[in-house]
């Protein structure tokens, strides 16, 4: 079953690019918003610390954000446990980790939401945990993946009124589309450039499955490559969301 997340009376929605456990810099940028939603896409940082850690954390967030009735709402990277994201988590009102396939309404903006892609720096890590260190690489569970049996629930449940996609990664033919900036990381690991590959493809298979039912996209957020880029691609604005930036959905206005 689809996971539903709903928001009401809300006045502006907000997309962030990855955070990397930097939460004091992304809550002292949303709470000079009132009554907002925040979706970070990705790379949270979750699974560094202990469980423990994260309980206190968001326990200290929701606090501060019920005070302006503001949501924080994080999908999965690849430096992210994906335990933490498959619902089972303590669930906070006002701090949320998005489990891969939910879709968020938020007023009458409906949101798929999925998380999920490669390390590059996965040897590293790799070598980082045989040497005793915490584990920081999730192996294939890192890679996002398609659910057709999801994808058809979410097209008849939301049948043309889907208008936004958030993902960590991209389709293969949004920025970037080459791999000259991470040659050194190939050189060191012979199979990433396939892995890097077979994970575009999934997303562009997730493209493909969402554009069959739904007419209405207009906007495709994504974080994951550390810069800021829009383009438009079949009618629809690709964002990329550079670190704790904040990218406002602007035609959220109009659907208030």
């Amino acid at each position: 079953m689809i996971n539903h997340i709903r928001f009401e009376n809300i006045q502006a929605l907000f997309f962030s690019g990855d955070i990397h456990g930097e939460f004091e810099t992304i809550v002292y940028k949303l709470n000079q918003l009132t009554d907002t939603v925040l979706i970070v896409c990705g790379d949270i940082g979750m699974g560094f610390y202990k469980d423990e850690y994260y309980l206190n954390l968001f326990q200290r967030l929701n606090l501060k954000f019920s005070k302006k009735n503001n949501y924080l709402l994080m999908l999965r990277g690849n430096h992210d446990n994906p335990d933490f994201f498959n619902g089972s988590f303590k669930e906070y009102k006002h701090v949320y980790l998005i489990p891969d396939y939910s879709v968020v309404s938020v007023n009458q903006t409906n949101i798929v939401c999925i998380g999920g892609a490669t390390s590059i720096d996965r040897s590293y890590r790799i070598e980082e945990e045989q040497r005793g260190r915490r584990k920081t690489y999730w192996g294939d569970a890192e890679l996002p993946y398609f659910d057709e049996e999801k994808l058809n629930e979410i097209n008849s449940l939301y049948p043309d009124n889907i208008q936004i996609v958030a993902t960590h990664t991209c389709p293969s033919f949004a920025y970037p589309t080459i791999k000259g900036n991470i040659r050194e990381w190939l050189n060191i690991d012979e199979s990433l450039e396939q892995t890097i590959d077979t994970e575009r493809t999934t997303i562009d298979k997730i493209f493909d499955k969402l554009k069959e039912k739904q007419k209405n996209i207009t906007d495709w957020y994504y974080g994951h490559f550390h810069e800021h880029k829009l383009e438009q691609h079949y009618g629809i604005n690709f964002r990329l969301c550079d670190c704790a930036e904040l990218n406002e959905y602007m035609a959220f206005r109009n659907y208030k």
